[in-house]
């Protein structure tokens, strides 16, 4: 009996003791798994705004996929699509590998969907704390973020900021593409807009406060307060006007023109020669027209005859006329058009050239391939540019001038040994050599210039001859062709050649105006590397190939003399530039 009320005691002592973590546990469960809870009882409601508060809660309490999750779908249940989107967006970058296939097969399903509902907004304002609305909701305060999903269709932007005048804009948001909207915020206005027409078919000049702004329609922005307009041309004058302006607002104004012209009759005794009027031509042999009140010059030209010129005055609705006669000059001689300069006086120019090696350069390699012993050699021409200027004096059609440029080339060229050779420069491993051959110099010489042209183009064509000056680098590497490790590098001192240089160049030039041309054409260098100074290399001691290490040991193979450059030297290429003058 005692040990059954013991058993009894002991038993309930127990039932005691673990009640008391389980009460707590449920009373002090894990953060936010109340409102969890709660926010799955509202969804099964379809109390869907009060899930989202719930489930918002418990994200921010203690964030978890299970509270992600659920304000995901609530924001879809409640057609809010693109903040949905970025939710979904959000559970599968944040738990994408700490949820169930069931829950990454619905977010997965979800984005698709949306992507087909939804695209991007960008708002980009300038100014900071700037209101900005969407669709008349809050979309927050300037910065905002730089993308945010929204429903696809049409979007009204606002941005407000005192101090400034507000903006009001427009976006179409296409299915999952992106919509920007560029917001500047623009001081409140301070000028009125005014658009002027005259009432004639005459264009006037528009004169606003005393000052000539354009030619009739003219249209622009003014500060407020009162202006005075006013018009006139060549043969009409509109009487002013004042017009009061205020800030914002869109002016129109007519001019009412009446006419003030002068007329002109000017013609010449057989019929012949152009008349000029204030230096435009107007007409062959007889002219006769309005003209505006004033000082006016009245010129007549006509190959094999004296100029007639003569500078006259009309009021308003005065007619003057004129018959001219003129008169042979005595001897003739080049003629200039009225209004083009002579072809005669001091010139120059300049142009950037590209400079592609005729014939080769006469290397080793090239001329002396086999005595090299090596089995074969690749040799390309050697390919550069440079730039040129020249000055000179140019007597109508023939100049003389002086010319200075600068030019450099490279190439790069291979020789081929198998080590086979019985010669002495073919001793050693087999390998590959491939030398770099590089040159710059400059050039003087005096040349002749013959020049053709007329009022939009000019033909030149130029040469003559000078002497030149090129300075010759070297670089060979070496790599077996057994052995890749194995290499060697030979970079002897410069060398530099004297010689007779002969340049030609031809181009077709744009004329910009009287005295500024833009050239397009050839040009072609031509000199000799064997005629003063060096133009090779000496023979050195013998190279090794070598990787770094001592094993294996270095591979003797020897360097021979080198002719980095030999005979005539031609380059020919295109060029661009520029002639000023005369």
């Amino acid at each position: 009996m005692i040990s059954r009320v013991r058993r009894s005691l002991a038993l309930s002592l127990a039932l005691a003791m673990a009640s008391v973590p389980l009460q707590a546990f449920a009373q002090h469960g894990p953060p936010g798994a109340s409102d969890i809870a709660d926010g799955d009882k509202a969804m099964h409601a379809k109390d869907y705004d009060g899930a989202l508060k719930h489930f918002q809660a418990a994200n921010q309490a203690a964030p978890s996929a299970r509270a992600a999750m659920g304000v995901a779908d609530a924001l879809y249940q409640l057609g809010r699509a693109g903040e949905a989107y970025e939710a979904y967006t959000a559970v599968q970058n944040t738990y994408g590998t700490k949820i169930g296939v069931a829950e990454r097969v619905a977010v997965i399903k979800r984005l698709k969907e949306l992507s087909a509902t939804t695209g991007w907004l960008s708002i980009r304002v300038g100014e900071s704390g700037a209101q900005v609305d969407v669709d008349g909701k809050s979309f927050g305060v300037s910065p905002v973020p730089a993308l945010v999903r929204v429903a696809t269709g049409p979007h009204d932007v606002k941005v407000t900021k005192d101090g400034f005048a507000a903006f009001t804009g427009h976006a179409d948001v296409a299915a999952d593409g992106t919509a920007v909207v560029e917001v500047k915020l623009a001081a409140p206005a301070t000028q009125g807009h005014v658009v002027v027409h005259a009432s004639g078919n005459e264009p006037l000049r528009v004169i606003v406060d005393g000052v000539d702004v354009g030619a009739t329609p003219w249209e622009g922005d003014l500060p407020a307060g009162t202006h005075t307009f006013a018009g006139r041309s060549s043969s009409a004058v509109a009487e002013a006007q004042s017009v009061d302006l205020t800030a914002g607002s869109r002016t129109s104004i007519d001019l009412v023109s009446s006419a003030t012209a002068g007329h002109m009759q000017v013609r010449t005794s057989d019929g012949k020669g152009t008349i000029f009027v204030d230096g435009v031509a107007k007409g062959e042999g007889a002219f006769s027209g309005d003209v505006a009140p004033g000082p006016h010059t009245v010129v007549v030209t006509r190959e094999g005859f004296q100029r007639y010129e003569k500078a006259i005055t009309l009021a308003e609705r005065q007619t003057w006329a004129e018959t001219v006669t003129l008169q042979p000059v005595a001897a003739t001689g080049a003629t200039v058009a009225e209004g083009e300069r002579a072809l005669e006086g001091m010139y120059g120019g300049f142009g950037f050239v590209g400079a592609f090696g005729v014939g080769g350069m006469g290397t080793e390699l090239e001329t002396d391939c086999r005595n090299l012993g090596a089995d074969s050699c690749n040799t390309p021409s050697p390919i550069g540019g440079g730039a040129f200027g020249y000055v000179g004096w140019t007597w109508n059609p023939v100049g003389f001038e002086l010319l200075v440029g600068g030019m450099g080339d490279q190439v790069k060229q291979t020789a081929t040994f198998t080590g086979t050779s019985s010669l002495p420069t073919a001793t050693g491993p087999a390998r590959t050599e491939t030398f770099t051959f590089a040159r710059v110099g400059g050039l003087a010489a005096l040349r002749a210039r013959a020049t053709f042209q007329t009022r939009v183009i000019r033909g030149t064509v130029a040469g003559g001859l000078g002497v030149s000056y090129k300075q010759m680098f070297m670089e060979r590497d070496a790599v077996s062709t057994t052995d890749p490790s194995l290499t060697a590098k030979y970079v002897p001192g410069s060398v530099g050649y004297l010689s007779p240089a002969i340049t030609i160049e031809a181009a077709l030039q744009l004329r910009l105006s009287q005295t500024v041309a833009v050239s397009f054409g050839g040009f072609l260098w031509a000199d000799n590397a064997s005629i003063a100074g060096s133009n090779s290399v000496p023979a050195s001691t013998q190279q090794l190939l070598s990787n770094g290490s001592s094993s294996p040991p270095p591979q003797p193979f020897p360097t021979p003399q080198y002719h980095l450059a030999t005979g005539s030297q031609v380059f020919l290429g295109p060029f661009v530039g520029m002639q000023f003058g005369p």
